[in-house]
């Protein structure tokens, strides 16, 4: 097309079909109205053009270079002997166990399987390939890990995981299971850290917690029962000690100050 309305139309249209995919991903969504904020200032198709192909450069490079900061605070705060609880795979977290380790420090990470679909092996398998000795749980003993009831030498010093969203209230999404993790952290006082980039705020107050497929939970299952597999749950800003992002490690409390202070574009 020649017009300038016609291709915003029909980007509109298009990044609206791509998110509709992921409702729970408001880095995708983040990035996509970043583009938009810039291209929509163009004074023609040209400019349109031009600033569709800069922009979109420069929203990867904050992606990548808010990962590389964030993995910078999470390896400063591991100490040596640390025994540290993760859950499903967080590129940003492990980026963060492998410069700790890479600093010299010794600790010890344990982790969840992560069902129905085994993320945590992942994980596991690349910290492993980093000589950082990892135990893994299954996910309904998570909590019991966490919690003095598993015995003084498996008491965990941190748990630090990702997440999916950030809520304006502080709290955030993430992995199925991830509420559990967060109550036992907050039942027994270990300091639960999220690591995860402003760019993933989600403005309003709720995001519809998506379902997936009854067969990832068990394929041939027996006729007539139900399954209810949730891909996401809450942690609740109360349970958090703090959120590892690009303004460093911040309060639940101060979450929308520090995303209108990094991303103003962000909160209008």
């Amino acid at each position: 097309t020649d017009k300038k309305s016609e291709l915003l139309s029909k980007l509109n249209s298009a990044s609206k079909d791509l998110l509709s995919a992921r409702p729970t991903e408001p880095l995708a969504q983040n990035a996509t109205k970043f583009i938009f904020y810039k291209i929509k200032k163009a004074k023609d198709i040209q400019e349109l053009k031009l600033e569709l192909k800069k922009s979109s450069l420069e929203i990867l490079e904050t992606i990548e270079k808010s990962k590389a900061t964030i993995a910078s605070q999470v390896a400063k705060i591991i100490e040596n002997k640390d025994k540290i609880f993760t859950h499903c795979h967080s590129s940003t977290v492990e980026e963060g166990f492998k410069r700790a380790k890479k600093q010299g420090k010794h600790f010890y990470v344990f982790n969840t399987e992560t069902r129905p679909l085994f993320q945590g092996h992942i994980t596991a398998r690349n910290l492993l390939k980093h000589n950082i000795p990892v135990t893994m749980v299954v996910d309904s003993s998570a909590a019991f890990l966490i919690s003095r009831h598993s015995g003084r030498e498996l008491m965990m010093d941190k748990v630090i995981i990702g997440c999916d969203a950030i809520l304006p209230d502080g709290s955030i999404i993430n992995k199925i299971g991830s509420f559990g993790i967060g109550l036992a952290s907050y039942y027994e006082k270990v300091p639960l850290y999220i690591a995860a980039t402003l760019l993933k705020f989600h403005s309003k107050s709720w995001i519809k917690i998506e379902k997936r497929s009854p067969k990832e939970v068990w394929k041939k299952a027996p006729k007539g029962l139900k399954i209810i597999n949730f891909a996401f749950d809450i942690v609740p800003a109360q349970y958090i000690k703090g959120i590892i992002c690009e303004a460093g490690i911040i309060s639940p409390s101060n979450i929308k100050r520090e995303v209108k202070k990094t991303y103003p574009w962000l909160i209008r």
